[in-house]
């Protein structure tokens, strides 16, 4: 099973999926937490560069969008994938909605095209 979290920043999504998390480990379930982008060593050195400000070179979108989804890539075959095919229930913080909301806007064409994990 793969629930994934979308919303925000503030409106309290994490809090709600650690709390969540942390239910299904009480009932004894085989779960895992993670995050996007992130969620692996890989993934999340490009969650860092994503997230650092360059005030002497602004990412270009086409940049930004293929950032995250080599995050995607990386955390699809190491986390997520293996975790459901072991039977485990993956809870992600953020997932495809959110590259949506944020790319859209910028070619929605690319965006959907390439969104097909």
């Amino acid at each position: 099973m793969f629930i994934s979290f979308e919303g925000t920043e503030g409106v309290g999504k994490t809090t709600l999926i650690r709390s969540i998390y942390e239910d299904f480990i009480a009932q004894g379930k085989d779960v895992i937490l993670t995050r996007e982008p992130g969620g692996t060593p890989m993934a999340e050195q490009i969650r860092s560069l994503l997230l650092a400000v360059n005030h002497e070179e602004a990412m270009a979108h086409d940049t930004e969008l293929l950032l995250m989804y080599a995050a995607r890539a990386q955390h699809l075959a190491q986390v997520i994938l293996p975790a459901l095919e072991a039977g485990k229930i993956v809870l992600c913080d953020r997932f495809s909605d959110s590259l949506y909301s944020l790319f859209l806007d910028v070619n929605k064409d690319r965006v959907l095209k390439h969104t097909v994990f």
